[in-house]
């Protein structure tokens, strides 16, 4: 790691010293660019000067850890941000971006070695709070208040409730959506086609007519595209219960009464109320199975739903909402598509989603004071954020408004998504495609969130690990019990229940009462 480490920093000094050197022949093109960018900053924003002159701080490489493919052109990036922060702050940035597929795996590897880094991208996801248990990362309470002013101006104060553990904070969450509702999204042309009344249909059960008409006149469509285990929104359509604690394989466990905000009571998965509802959920997927409404390949298929959807072969889907959400997918199906959807979930402020993408200082900072002012930047100044996201202006896009570019094709930077993780989204540049309105819906969006009524509470699950992992077990084995594709699935869902009990999930169950009853006791 020392020895690419030690070519990357050659070549992004080489980098550097040619971009200052193209710089100095093109006049002052890009340095107008970047004060343009600044001083028409695509929504209210502050950029507080760090404390001290840059005279008066030594130089400093600030290490920035992200979540991201790597990109033809990140070195100009990196040298591009080196020449800006280098005025302001005398630092300069060393990106090191990590595809998704190995982003975990590759920083817990880091972190446990304690290889010296600044901004480390993390999220409840991404076993932040595991990381701040074991003191990966510093408390950033009194580096935000001396470097981060910026930040805490512009960013939701909901946000800064949940990244915390025993009352510190240790995470600064990028500022986008605080929240996502849960949706049925659907191919608007056929819905127009059909005149298929969207606002009627709030439960799978609803489906069983227009399914019923499509399979006759659409026999090309997927009507319901099931991958893996298929439990969906049974718990949000049927009943309050939101998961809460461990969710092995992205399953439920736990569930709360989110409207019950004075007597919060914990049930499992084997526990009658919900077992019924899974039950029904689970027969009636198998009911449209065999009515061919479900892909045949439900149980096993590694297929991705965009692919799919690109291909127009999707009407309908579970997806995740906020504001700008269909146009996103629109986006992503290459404009073939419009889309339209029914919010069925009320959106709530939970932890993981207030920690859903954020930024840490690692413990092994050589200089936080530093980092935070990196971050703070990145957070209030559009040149910067938009610099880092979308790149060079006239290199890698075109700008053709005050707020909104056009990407250039094949550039070599902006191809990779990077506006959910860093910075304030919503002083990204607009997109084709995107209104202009987004993210002040998106400000409406968050600031009208309603809260759960656990936001903040973290389950230490060190005192039931054992049992953790032998339920994690039983719910791998029984996963496509729910898909539709395997028959008699009630007698399946018996089965795993016992076997869930067997391996002590009622345990895991008083623990995960016991810890919320004292986290509200000290409210």
């Amino acid at each position: 790691m020392k020895k690419l480490k030690g070519r990357k920093s050659l070549f992004t000094a080489i980098v550097l010293v040619l971009a200052l050197s193209l710089q100095a022949c093109s006049g002052s093109n890009n340095g107008g660019s970047s004060e343009s960018a600044v001083s028409n900053g695509a929504a209210s924003t502050s950029s507080p000067e760090p404390a001290g002159s840059t005279e008066s701080l030594k130089p400093y490489e600030v290490s920035i850890i992200y979540f991201g493919a790597p990109q033809r052109d990140d070195a100009l990036v990196e040298a591009k941000l080196s020449e800006y922060f280098k005025e302001k702050f005398n630092a300069t940035v060393d990106l090191q971006p990590i595809a998704s597929s190995e982003y975990k795996q590759k920083t817990e590897l880091m972190l446990n070695a304690g290889e010296p880094m600044d901004l480390v991208f993390t999220a409840s996801w991404l076993n932040f709070f595991g990381n701040v248990a074991k003191g990966a990362f510093l408390d950033l309470d009194d580096l935000l208040a001396k470097y981060g002013q910026g930040i805490s101006e512009n960013l939701n104060p909901i946000y800064l409730e949940a990244p915390r553990y025993k009352g510190k904070l240790y995470g600064i969450p990028t500022n986008k959506e605080i929240t996502q509702g849960k949706a049925y999204t659907y191919r608007k042309d056929i819905i127009d086609k059909y005149n298929i009344p969207i606002e009627d249909i709030k439960t799978m059960s609803d489906f069983e007519p227009w399914f019923k008409l499509l399979k006759e006149k659409e026999p090309e469509l997927i009507l319901d595209f099931i991958k893996e285990s298929g439990e969906g929104m049974m718990y949000e359509t049927r009943s309050n219960f939101r998961a809460i604690g461990p969710t092995p394989n992205k399953i439920p466990l736990f569930l709360y009464d989110y409207t019950n905000t004075d007597n919060i009571q914990i049930k499992s998965v084997v526990d009658p109320e919900i077992s019924s509802i899974a039950k029904a959920e689970y027969e009636l997927n198998r009911s449209y199975y065999e009515k061919g409404y479900i892909n045949s390949d439900a149980a096993t298929t590694t297929t991705e739903i965009g692919d799919l959807r690109k291909q127009g072969k999707i009407w309908m889907q579970q997806a995740v909402w906020k504001p700008g959400a269909d146009i996103e997918l629109k986006i992503a199906s290459d404009n073939k598509y419009d889309f339209v959807s029914k919010v069925i979930e009320e959106p709530i402020v939970t932890t993981d989603l207030a920690a859903g993408s954020m930024f840490s200082i690692s413990r092994t900072s050589k200089d936080p004071e530093r980092a935070m002012m990196v971050l703070n930047a990145l957070h209030t100044d559009p040149y910067a954020v938009n610099l880092f996201v979308n790149g060079i202006e006239e290199t890698h896009y075109k700008k053709i408004s005050e707020n909104r570019i056009e990407p250039i094709a094949d550039s070599g930077y902006g191809g990779t998504a990077l506006f959910w993780v860093i910075g304030n989204q919503l002083i990204n540049y607009l997109k084709p495609g995107q209104p202009d309105d987004l993210y002040s819906s998106w400000k409406e969006f968050n600031d009208a969130a309603k809260r759960s009524p656990l936001l903040g509470f973290v389950f230490d699950e060190s005192p039931v690990k054992n049992e953790i992992t032998q339920l994690t077990s039983v719910i791998g084995e029984y996963r496509a019990a729910s898909t539709g594709a395997i028959p008699d699935p009630a007698k399946m869902l018996e089965e795993r229940n016992e076997k869930l009990k067997k391996a002590g999930i009622e345990k895991v169950k008083a623990e995960l009462q016991t810890q919320i009853d004292a986290w509200k006791a000290e409210q």
